[in-house]
């Protein structure tokens, strides 16, 4: 299965997270939250993801 990324931001967030995604293939146990804060509401929203992901 792989590790659960989850991305905010823009296109090359997403182009890192593939890159992650395949390095860490067969880490069912990880999860990353990749995300750029250039906003407040980016911030905000990705530690929201990051308290979701932890419970």
């Amino acid at each position: 299965m792989g590790p659960e990324i989850i991305t905010f931001g823009c296109r090359l967030n997403a182009v890192d997270s593939e890159a992650i995604r395949a390095h860490a293939r067969g880490r069912d146990d990880l999860v990353v939250v990749n995300a750029c804060a250039v906003t407040a509401e980016a911030g905000r929203q990705a530690r929201q993801a990051a308290r979701r992901a932890a419970r």
